[in-house]
C-alpha cells in the first residue's frame, strides 16, 4: 500500500514552495504518494487520507505567516507523522537561530511533535537580481531523503 503524503505550504516570497516541490519530489521517488498543498490556494479541510504531513512556511519582518500558524495548530495534525521545514532569511548564515526563533515557539506552543524540522535559507529582503543565490533546493531534497528513511 502506497503511503499517502501531504507537503503543505504557505509562501510570499517563493522560497518555501521552492522546498515544497523538492521534498515532493524526493518523497515521491521513495514511493510516496504526494498532494502538495499551497495554503494560499487551498486549505484543506480533512487530512484524513494522509499518513503523512509536510508543513513549509516562510518568515516575514520577523513572523512565521499567519496562515501556516493556523494550520499548524489543527488538532489533526497530532495523529499524523508529521515534519516542518521553514524558509528564513536569517537561515542563511544561522539556521539553528532560524529554528530556536520560530520553529521552537510554535511546535511548543501547539503541542506538536514532529520527527524532523528545519530551517531553510530564504530570500534576503531588498537583496537585487545581482545578489548571491540563497534558496537552494539541493539541501531540502537531502532533508527528504532523510525524512524518508524515517517513514519507510
Amino acid at each position: 500500500m502506497a503511503i499517502q503524503t501531504a507537503v503543505v505550504y504557505f509562501t510570499k516570497g517563493g522560497a518555501a514552495e521552492i522546498y515544497a516541490n523538492a521534498i515532493a519530489d524526493e518523497l515521491a521517488g521513495f514511493g510516496h504518494v504526494v498532494d502538495i498543498i499551497n495554503l494560499r490556494q487551498n486549505d484543506p479541510s480533512d487530512l484524513a487520507a494522509y499518513d503523512n504531513v509536510v508543513v513549509g512556511t516562510g518568515v516575514r519582518i520577523g513572523m512565521v505567516y499567519r496562515r501556516a500558524k493556523r494550520f499548524l495548530k489543527r488538532d489533526d495534525l497530532k495523529d499524523k507523522r508529521l515534519a516542518i521545514f521553514l524558509a528564513s532569511g536569517i537561515a542563511i548564515d544561522e539556521p539553528e537561530r532560524s529554528e530556536e526563533k520560530f520553529l521552537e515557539p510554535l511546535i511548543k506552543k501547539y503541542g506538536l511533535n514532529p520527527v524532523k524540522c528545519d530551517a531553510f535559507p530564504g530570500y534576503v529582503p531588498g537583496a537585487d537580481e545581482d545578489s548571491p543565490e540563497t534558496v537552494d533546493p539541493t539541501i531540502a531534497r537531502a532533508w527528504a531523503v532523510e525524512l524518508a528513511k524515517l517513514w519507510c
